[in-house]
């Protein structure tokens, strides 16, 4: 990327893509940073783009169709997929106006701060945080839940949050990780063990479908929705598809933005295609138990080998289904720290703050600090699929939803139809309902 210095513009890949983080030696009045080269083509988009929608989100969507039903999780995923895709051309049309005047590489938070003004632009950053770091509790409690029934082998006494204490020194390596080189290069492996964890596991799950293994649960499900439990889905489908990270960069980089949109829509039918299939395919195979008590489908496939004909074959697919997703969801969590650090240390080492005398080990010890806050409260019990909720459902909502439909309807206030503005307002109205019963309905769940 151009710019004047190497410390003006930092990109950082956040949870499902790319944060453009504004220029922190601008001032207010200066938020731009300088322009970009485009130099990505279609391909480079859509590998982009599709990697921002295979995160850990998709593995909470079994455990989501438990508690929505087959029909409606299906209808709640459909209609979260077009918000979102309408949200983020929304966003992007914001971002183009604005560049004709402005600076074409304006990230999330610059497109807030000319429309809305400084103060939403750090609740913005404020949201950005808290979404980000709700990704690495989350990311961190996949961990611990799936590397616990590997060591209880070794020692059964052993509680969970000594096994996250053998493996701190490793996160904390990680997150002095500061050159998007070696971050971009752990992104790509942890994508592959990822879609090789989804593959294994889909196997199983059609196993199960045909052979009805684990005696009863195939095939046991609901069509209809469980009402009271049903945002749950809405808030794990937000989660799922937050890509708002991801868009504005992305469409800057391209050779040819006109095919942006186009790229955008595949993109996210493809993704909804994929969410579809593979929650309903193991919420048919394990019915009722789907995700059993935590919200993880490794659960069910620990289950499906212990009661299989040929153990061993099965436990060692099932291992090596555990193996890849921790790898690829540990390894993920890197990416998610960054976007965090930058912002914490963006604020701390502001000009009468913080000095930056020895700045280098400063940064390591707040680092290092961020990251064991997040160790303890994963090691804590908090559920993997609860957490997945209410991260979606509180700042992803905001995020996909009510800050794009606010940033349109200004920045096109005098150029839309009164037809136009209702969309737009039932498009933010229905994401704040949805995003705040799923809220409490999660908390609910958490605290019963």
């Amino acid at each position: 990327m151009n710019s004047e210095s190497d410390d003006e513009e930092v990109l950082y890949e956040g949870n499902n893509g790319y944060f453009a983080l504004r220029n922190v030696g601008k001032t207010d009045k200066q938020p731009l940073v300088a322009d970009s080269r485009r130099t990505s083509g279609l391909m480079a988009v859509f590998a982009n783009l599709f990697k921002c929608y295979t995160g850990a989100g998709i593995l909470s969507l079994p455990f989501a169709f438990r508690y929505s039903g087959v029909f409606a999780g299906i209808l709640c995923l459909i209609v979260v997929s077009i918000l979102c895709t309408i949200s983020m051309i929304c966003l992007v049309q914001c971002k183009r106006k604005l560049s004709k005047t402005h600076s074409s590489n304006l990230s999330y938070s610059d497109v807030v701060l000319l429309l809305l003004g400084r103060k939403w632009s750090v609740v913005l950053d404020c949201v950005i945080t808290a979404f980000q770091f709700g990704a690495v509790i989350i990311y961190f409690v996949f961990v611990s839940e799936n590397i616990t029934p590997f060591m209880s082998k070794l020692d059964p006494t052993v509680a969970r949050f000594v096994w996250m204490g053998c493996i701190a020194p490793v996160y904390i390596g990680l997150s002095w990780i500061r050159s998007m080189k070696y971050v971009g290069l752990i992104s790509f492996f942890a994508e592959i063990c990822i879609l090789t964890g989804l593959i294994l596991a889909s196997t199983i799950g059609l196993v199960q479908i045909s052979e009805d293994t684990v005696p009863g649960l195939a095939f046991d499900v609901q069509l209809g929705p469980p009402w009271r439990t049903l945002p749950l889905m809405f808030g794990m489908a937000a989660f799922a598809f937050e890509g708002a990270g991801v868009v504005i960069p992305t469409e800057s980089s391209m050779k040819k933005p006109e095919l942006f949109n186009k790229v955008l829509v595949f993109v996210l039918v493809c993704a909804t295609f994929m969410y579809i299939a593979f929650g309903v395919l193991l919420y048919l195979a394990f019915g009722p138990q789907t995700g059993l008590s935590t919200g993880q489908i490794t659960e069910n496939l620990e289950q499906f080998a212990n009661h299989s004909v040929d153990k061993a074959f099965w436990h060692f697919l099932q291992s090596l289904v555990r193996f890849s997703l921790v790898a690829g969801i540990g390894m993920s969590v890197t990416v998610q720290l960054i976007v965090v650090l930058d912002i914490f240390e963006k604020e701390l080492f502001k000009p009468g703050r913080l000095s930056t005398n020895n700045l280098f080990w400063k940064e390591n010890i707040i680092r290092a600090g961020v990251t064991l806050i997040g160790l303890v409260l994963a090691a804590s019990g908090l559920s993997f699929g609860h957490m997945v909720s209410l991260t979606g459902a509180f700042s992803g909502t905001l995020m996909q939803f009510i800050f794009p439909c606010a940033c349109y309807l200004k920045c096109f206030e005098d150029e839309m139809s009164g037809s136009q503005k209702i969309g737009i307002w039932i498009m933010a109205i229905v994401g704040a309902i949805f995003g705040a019963l799923a809220t409490y309905v999660t908390l609910i769940e958490i605290f019963s």
